[in-house]
């Protein structure tokens, strides 16, 4: 495999470093349900890049660069598609199933996409890596359905935050990546019609 620059990952991770170290610029771009009942609509996508602590944005900054990393390494298709589609699904699911919640931040929901995507196109690999990424995809799964079931996060072991964490949108990264990789297994592997 020849080595790729991550672009895209970087893109994405420098954005929330910039947006974390000017705070007026997260104040415009935070997941805020009045702002977007009224009209700003883009705050249900760059929610995501706002992050509410230091340790908020390392813990999702290093596991986003080091999914995001081995994705363009390996060349999976539809990285863009995905950053896009699951900022998309992530914001408009807490919206509709989560009214109570007036403001969300963070990469989480979107490292889950990611991780999720790596480990099911790794499923098609051979060797180590196959095992690697069925076994991480295992616990991702695991870790969803624990967090939804005790409404806290795994971060919250390690370190005490003054938010309250919202594993819906991790549960919705990872739905968004299994729509986006079955999708491209139909698109992939479609048969055509004889005429």
């Amino acid at each position: 495999i020849t080595p790729r620059l991550p672009v895209l990952t970087l893109v994405i991770g420098a954005s929330a470093l910039i947006i974390f170290l000017f705070p007026e610029l997260g104040n415009l771009l935070i997941y805020d349900r009045a702002a977007i009942i009224h009209g700003e609509i883009w705050r249900l996508l760059s929610g995501n890049l706002v992050h509410f602590s230091l340790a908020h944005l390392l813990y999702n900054l290093i596991a986003w660069l080091i999914a995001g990393t081995l994705i363009e390494f390996h060349a999976y298709r539809f990285f863009l598609l995905l950053c896009l589609s699951s900022s998309i699904l992530i914001g408009t699911t807490l919206f509709i199933l989560k009214p109570e919640l007036y403001f969300y931040a963070g990469l989480s929901g979107m490292v889950s996409a990611a991780v999720t995507y790596l480990c099911l196109q790794g499923l098609g690999e051979k060797g180590v890596w196959r095992w690697l990424c069925a076994a991480t995809l295992a616990g991702m799964i695991a870790k969803s359905v624990i967090e939804m079931g005790s409404g806290s996060s795994f971060m919250l072991l390690v370190s005490k935050e003054n938010f309250v964490p919202v594993p819906l949108s991790h549960l919705a990264g990872i739905i968004a990546a299994l729509l986006l990789y079955f999708y491209e297994l139909h698109h992939h592997y479609r048969v055509p019609k004889d005429k």
